[in-house]
């Protein structure tokens, strides 16, 4: 048991031996991240957040030069690597460059990318092998040091208590700054030992990878894609166009699908071999549904910033399959190369920035829209003219014209050009009963259902004056339908309880809604909304034994009649 302690630990020196002489650079990184975390805790300083990132990821960075340049002559690139770190440290620009898309698909997408192409494994095995090896390194790393962490702070804190320095500052300290070493310098380092060590290894099979793999994601996949190929014919019979968010679905599905095919090369026993050697074939239909579904929601609804990293995704995922038709040319290695190209591109190439290119689509969707529903005029303005009633039944198209100038409205010169101060100008010329509904819209259901199913909700006023009757003796305010010792609404009833624990006042909702529809004047069914006099009305109920004042009512036509479906209460008077 000693020999072999003194051989675990001889093995771990020289592991770091091995570490310092291959990623010297990198550890000086981490090695200067680290302290400077400390210090500026020590110190009660405010870490520099983008500088602290740019430490860490140059560490990733000349990780990847690394191990792309190997022991070939390329190597002296890792020596000077480090060089445009320097100037990306002292930008004066870099805090807000962190807050663009090009930080995050640079740090995010690229870097990783970047991590799984450097070893240049063209072989599909050994490609998916080094990946395992990242994977595996970093699981281990993490669970080694954050174990003997928590180790050491089960020790450290036990002792405090025990012998009565709990409330030591520099406990709290020891343990911060231990926290920060175990994070930034000794999970890295026992990464890159592991993946010293593990270099050129292969992932073997194991039992739970056969079971997880063969027995319960295939036949999920295989289900998924039965189901995918069931609605391609049901839109072949419908001769119909597929939803716009199916795109999305055949993505994640695609995706995912191609991961298990990778995952899959190690194992000794596979099954439903056939559904993947053919799968290029088989999801070329469901890739053209993608498609499809893509033009669709384009067509539609304009380009947006998601929906131009969707067409990204949908480039690499074609790509992909493509590709892999066949054999000869199907690699991994080319799908994460061109992957890196696409993102790169619309990152760092003006002309094809996503937030330029989404702006001008929507100005041209607001423009087409506008023209459409006769509300543009020859010097490319809105119209403010009041809509009619019957511009109603358009509410459609206004929705999605808002909507158009929400997204325009980020750019000030782009939306100055319609001669709007908001989009919300374009609302207060619509009539009332459509306002809500341009602005803040509602689903299909919802509408199909308020089409048969008018409904309203009235409100108190802020600025509403009651005038209240001396004959009154008493009043209670603050009173909630949620605090059941309060009052509640259910059973079609009103019942007020006061914190007696018995219902001091009980009415019959259906009756009250009679009463107030008749004293207001008001009728529901017209799919109108409540004047503002018998809004008051509504919401100011009197009996012979009380006066309630509402602060909300909401009500819905329901098999032919008027009912309240919720209610909040402003105020109870008693006599």
């Amino acid at each position: 048991m000693k020999w072999n302690l003194r051989e675990r630990l001889q093995e771990l020196r020289e592991g770091f031996v091995t570490v310092v002489r291959r990623h010297p650079l990198e550890l000086l990184l981490l090695l200067a991240l680290t302290v400077t975390l400390i210090v500026s805790l020590e110190t009660g300083r405010e870490p520099d957040v983008p500088r602290s990132v740019v430490m860490g990821w140059g560490a990733l960075l000349l990780l990847v030069v690394n191990l792309l340049t190997g022991r070939s002559v390329w190597h002296r690139i890792y020596w000077v690597a480090w060089a445009p770190l320097v100037p990306l440290y002292l930008w004066k620009g870099l805090p807000e460059w962190f807050g663009t898309p090009q930080a995050v698909i640079t740090l995010a997408i690229l870097t990783p990318l970047a991590l799984l192409a450097c070893r240049r494994a063209v072989a599909n095995d050994r490609f998916v092998a080094d990946a395992l090896v990242y994977l595996r390194a970093a699981v281990l790393a993490m669970l080694f040091a954050y174990v003997a962490y928590g180790l050491f702070e089960a020790i450290l804190w036990s002792a405090a208590y025990i012998f009565g320095f709990t409330e030591a500052g520099w406990v709290v300290h020891l343990s911060t700054d231990l926290w920060l070493v175990t994070q930034f310098l000794a999970v890295p380092m026992l990464f890159l030992m592991m993946l010293d060590r593990w270099e050129e290894a292969r992932m073997g099979s194991s039992r739970v990878m056969e079971v997880l793999m063969n027995w319960i994601i295939t036949p999920a996949v295989i289900l998924y894609a039965a189901i995918l190929y069931v609605y391609l014919l049901k839109i072949l019979f419908t001769w119909s166009l597929p939803e716009g968010g199916v795109a999305y679905l055949v993505f994640g599905f695609t995706m995912t699908t191609l991961v298990v095919k990778a995952l899959r090369l190690p194992l000794a026993k596979r099954t439903f071999d056939w559904f993947y050697d053919r799968f290029s074939l088989v999801s070329l239909p469901i890739v053209v549904l993608f498609w499809v579904g893509v033009a669709r929601r384009i067509g539609e609804y304009g380009l947006t910033v998601p929906r131009i990293y969707l067409l990204i995704c949908g480039m690499v995922m074609s790509f992909c399959i493509v590709i892999f038709l066949s054999r000869r040319t199907g690699r991994y290695l080319w799908v994460v190369l061109f992957a890196m190209v696409a993102f790169a591109a619309v990152a760092y190439v003006p002309a094809l920035e996503p937030e330029r290119t989404a702006l001008q689509s929507q100005t041209r969707r607001v423009e087409r829209l506008a023209a459409s529903l006769g509300r543009l005029d020859a010097q490319g303005h809105l119209s403010l003219a009041p809509a009619a009633l019957a511009d109603t039944v358009r509410r459609e198209e206004f929705r999605e014209l808002y909507e158009a100038l929400e997204y325009v409205e980020r750019d000030s010169a782009a939306f100055a050009r319609f001669g709007l101060r908001t989009s919300d100008d374009l609302v207060d010329v619509l009539p009332e009963t459509m306002r809500d509904y341009v602005r803040w819209g509602m689903p299909a259901a919802v509408r199909e259902m308020t089409a048969t199913l008018p409904s309203i909700e009235v409100y108190l006023p802020h600025n509403a004056g009651f005038e209240v009757d001396r004959g009154y003796s008493r009043c209670y305010v603050n009173l909630t339908v949620w605090n059941p010792e309060s009052c509640s609404f259910e059973n079609d009833t009103l019942r007020f309880l006061l914190g007696t624990g018995q219902p001091v006042l009980e009415i019959s909702v259906p009756e009250l809604l009679e009463k107030q529809l008749a004293a207001s004047g008001f009728d529901p069914s017209t799919g109108a909304e409540p004047t503002r006099e018998q809004a008051l009305r509504l919401l100011d109920y009197r009996d012979e034994r009380c006066r309630i004042l509402f602060e909300q009512l909401s009500v819905e036509r329901r098999d032919s009649a008027d009912v309240i479906t919720s209610l909040a209460v402003h105020s109870l008077w008693l006599r």
